[in-house]
C-alpha cells in the first residue's frame, strides 16, 4: 500500500474579499447594488488601462535595443 499524506491546511486566497469590503463597497453606493458592481467594474477597467498603458511594447515584443538585452551565453560543450 501506498503512504498516506498528512493532509495540509488549505492555502489562504490571496484575493479573498471580506463581508466588511463588500459593505463597505456597498455603503459607498448607498445600497444600490448595481451602481456598486458598476463602480467595481469602472474601477477594473481603470487599473488595466493603467497597467497596459505602463507596459513597453518593445519590451514584450522582444524589440528592446542590444544594449539593454541579457547577453548571451554560448555554451561551448
Amino acid at each position: 500500500m501506498a503512504p498516506v499524506e498528512a493532509s495540509r491546511p488549505p492555502e489562504p486566497d490571496p484575493f479573498a474579499v471580506s463581508d466588511a469590503k463588500i459593505d463597505a463597497v456597498l455603503e459607498e453606493a448607498s445600497g444600490d447594488s448595481r451602481e456598486a458592481i458598476r463602480t467595481v467594474l469602472r474601477d477594473l477597467a481603470v487599473m488595466a488601462a493603467d497597467a497596459d498603458a505602463a507596459s513597453s511594447r518593445g519590451f514584450l515584443r522582444g524589440r528592446f535595443s542590444e544594449g539593454r538585452r541579457r547577453p548571451r551565453v554560448v555554451d561551448k560543450t
